[in-house]
């Protein structure tokens, strides 16, 4: 033996034609006889693939998407949406409200109308011309202008608020009906002042009460938010942020003019106010024939019959 070690001998490679009904195995442990007993591989001529087979394994994964991409396009091609245009800022009952129906990709709209829900119908009804209840909605008109589909609202009011949507005439499921568009305004309405003590309830333009009693006024205005209201007598430096006025045994120097404002809690613009003179009378009324006569006819058959 020399410096180098001897070479292992090779171990003889098994007969191709020792088996001949059994594939020859892929991992043989004689590698250097399969690669030389292998025949030779004939090189293919470049032919034009697919494009799945161009990304291999990943091809198919490529083609599903792309389908799926497609698919998806062609569903959404018929889902309208509805929107609200020309508006800045809240909108303020008296506005004139316009919406929109827009469908995706551009298509046609001819073929949509606007719905608006009824609380009281507890249904959608259509507000085409040619509805059975477009009557309840007179003040509202649907249009084309120039292929969009408008809805205009002139001089909105609190009912008109609700849910608003736009859908196909031949709707028959809900990928061609839009979603819900909740139109709300803000608003305030006329201030109501009422008396506490008093079974009748509102107070008109002035009210007349006993010196020494208590007087209790309860402001109140019908909002789409709570208002902040306060209090204040003229001629007097005094505020009173409170909806609620009460004044304990009530002197002669008490009566006068008070002023009850209501202020929409985010709009300033927004402000009521109501006015109540308030009369102190004394309670010594002395009761004589004389001012019995005075009194009117009713008055008296009135005065008679009580004890």
């Amino acid at each position: 033996k020399s410096g180098a070690a001897a070479a292992r001998p090779l171990a003889p490679c098994p007969a191709l034609s020792d088996s001949p009904r059994k594939p020859f195995p892929t991992r043989s442990p004689c590698l250097s006889c399969f690669v030389s007993a292998s025949a030779p591989k004939q090189r293919r001529k470049p032919s034009r693939r697919s494009s799945m087979a161009q990304f291999g394994p990943w091809g198919c994964w490529l083609f599903l998407a792309v389908a799926l991409s497609a698919t998806l396009r062609f569903g959404q091609a018929a889902s309208p949406t509805i929107r609200l245009i020309d508006q800045e800022g809240p909108i303020l009952e008296g506005n004139n409200v316009t919406l929109e129906c827009l469908n995706s990709y551009g298509d046609n709209v001819s073929d949509f109308t606007f719905q608006k829900y009824s609380k009281w119908l507890r249904s959608w009804i259509s507000l085409d011309e040619s509805h059975d209840f477009r009557c309840w909605f007179y003040d509202v008109a649907v249009n084309y202008d120039n292929g969009r589909l408008l809805l205009t609202i002139s001089d909105i009011q609190s009912w008109h608020a609700g849910p608003y949507r736009c859908t196909s005439l031949n709707a028959t499921d809900n990928s061609t009906i839009s979603d819900e568009l909740d139109l709300q305004m803000e608003y305030l309405h006329n201030v109501f002042v009422s008396n506490s003590n008093s079974w009748c309830g509102t107070v008109g333009d002035s009210i007349s009460v006993l010196e020494g009693d208590n007087l209790q006024l309860q402001c109140s205005a019908d909002a789409s938010q709570t208002p902040h209201y306060e209090w204040i007598r003229e001629g007097a430096d005094w505020i009173l942020p409170s909806g609620s006025l009460t004044v304990y045994k009530v002197t002669q120097e008490q009566a006068g003019t008070y002023t009850c404002q209501a202020k929409h809690p985010t709009l300033p613009q927004l402000t009521k106010s109501k006015s109540i003179r308030l009369f102190v009378e004394s309670p010594k009324r002395s009761f004589s024939f004389e001012s019995v006569l005075s009194l009117s006819t009713p008055m008296l058959a009135l005065a008679v019959a009580l004890p």
